[in-house]
This record gives C-alpha cells, structure tokens and sequence, in this order.
C-alpha cells in the first residue's frame, strides 16, 4: 500500500527525533510504499483533490534519512492513508490544507490526523476539557494578564497556540535572572 505523508520540506526534518520520519521508516519496513508531498502541492482540480508527490526511500542514517525516486500528481484517493504531519504554523495556508483534505475525504481518501479535528481542535487548548487534572493555566492574549498570572505563579511556561517549537520573549516579560552555579 502506499502511503502519502503531508510533512515540513524534507531537508528540514531531523531524522533522529522527527515522529514523522520514526512512521515512514516503520511503514516502509513493513513493505509499504512511502511518498511524501508538502502542504502547497496539494490541490483541487475538476472535484479531486491531489498531490504533486515524491515517491522516498528510508535510510538508516539519521544525516542522510531518505533517497527520492520518481514524481508524480496523484489523487490522495490513490493513496492507501494520507498522514496530515505537518508542523504548525497554524496560518491560513495550514487551514487552507486542512479545507483540501477534508474534500479528500469526502471523496473517499482516508487522511490521518483528521483534518477537522486537527483545524477544529487546538493541541494547547484541548487541556481544557481536562480541568481536574490541569496545572493553573491561563490562556489569553492580554499581556497585563499574562504578567498578573507569571507573578502569582512564579514560573511559568508561555507557549503561543498557533506556533510549534519556537522560544519568543513576551514584549515586556521581566526574566529572571539565571542562578549562579557554583564552579
């Protein structure tokens, strides 16, 4: 069966701790046919959805991970599973992937992170439906508050809920400052 997997460009990954690559590696030993396409080549086209998709070879060198062979649009309804592995940003063009895929399914093409459930449900924000088993945490856009929350708490980790894997300083934030360690 092959597989077609919606990632970050490939020469982004890092093989050795990248789940996306951990998955094609296990399918692919598993005899099945790995393809990989990034989010802008999938498109709709007389009521199908597809992808201009580079067939892959895993290596197990974590520097050198994959060989491309051939190229191809296909129809993700040609495909076994389309896996939605895309890193955030979540950005109108994310979204906009998450639309093409959900026609794909409504075509028959089975895609894997559901895209509504992906578009519809925030990672950071699914704590929510969790509170007993919650840290205090806040979600808000208010820098006054944010600060108020950092204050009563201490420490506290900031995470945007449309970004991935990024460190920013909150505009205003006091840091602490590091611990002297003793040498």
């Amino acid at each position: 069966m092959d597989l077609l997997f919606v990632i970050d460009a490939p020469d982004t990954l890092k093989a050795y701790k990248d789940t996306s690559v951990a998955m094609m590696r296990a399918a692919q030993k598993r005899g099945h046919g790995v393809w990989v396409c990034e989010q802008e080549s999938l498109h709709w086209k007389q009521g199908r959805v597809s992808a201009a998709a580079h067939h892959i070879h895993l290596t197990d060198n974590d520097e050198d991970w994959y060989r491309p062979h051939n190229a191809a649009t296909r129809a993700l309804t040609e495909f076994g599973a389309t896996l939605m592995r895309k890193d955030p940003p979540f950005d109108l063009e994310y979204v906009s992937s998450t639309w093409l895929l959900s026609g794909a399914v409504r075509e028959g093409a089975r895609v894997f992170n559901a895209p509504d459930a992906v578009r519809d449900h925030n990672e950071k924000l699914a704590i929510a439906e969790f509170p007993p088993f919650v840290a205090p945490t806040l979600a808000s856009r208010e820098p006054e508050r944010l600060h108020a929350f950092i204050d009563a708490q201490g420490d506290a980790v900031l995470k945007r809920l449309d970004v991935m894997g990024r460190r920013e300083h909150l505009p205003g934030a006091r840091r602490r400052p590091e611990p002297q360690r003793d040498r």
